[in-house]
């Protein structure tokens, strides 16, 4: 499965961004040049949704349910994270009322397209968060310490060894 995290990870980024691209000329009303594209995208989200799903399990095995989204993030940085919940409110919210922003909730291809694609921006942006998170977070969990240079677990905030607190630096190359 190792094997195929990048490759999947990089449809899901390719997705994501063709599906903005649909989301934004959707929403400035100009929706014919992707048409047919779009149907694709609905289809192409469980390509990489699936695997996401299985190293999603992976990822969080170890951990409480409570914390699933914390493990399964937690080799994306902070502003990834961010970027991902906004996302997602975005698509929640949008999915209500864009219909009746842009037309009064009546069933026009554009406002299908303009919901549609809210959804799947928050799907591929979850499917690729998770993916490159699968790819960093060996290197986080190797680099928490805590202050007196103990082993920690991935999301422990004190050091089960001595009580100090947790001390991440997360290396990326040669030392």
């Amino acid at each position: 499965m190792a094997v195929l995290i990048y490759p999947l990870l990089g449809l899901a980024v390719v997705g994501f961004f063709t599906v903005l691209v649909i989301h934004v000329a959707a929403l400035l009303g100009t929706l014919y040049p992707f048409e047919h594209l779009f149907r694709f995208l609905g289809a192409g989200l469980f390509v990489v949704w699936f695997p996401t799903v299985l190293v999603s399990v992976q990822l969080a095995r170890d951990f409480k349910q409570k914390d699933v989204w914390r493990a399964s993030l937690r080799g994306c940085p902070k502003w990834l994270q961010r970027a991902l919940w906004i996302m997602c409110g975005y698509a929640w919210v949008g999915f209500f009322t864009l219909p009746v922003i842009y037309g009064g909730g009546g069933e026009s291809p554009a406002n299908t397209a303009r919901t549609m694609s809210g959804g799947l921006l928050a799907f591929y942006s979850i499917a690729a968060c998770v993916l490159y998170s699968a790819t960093k977070a060996p290197e986080f969990d190797k680099s928490r310490h805590c202050l007196n240079g103990h082993h920690v677990s991935p999301l422990a905030k004190y050091c089960e060894e001595c009580g100090a607190a947790v001390q991440t630096v997360l290396r990326l190359g040669p030392e």
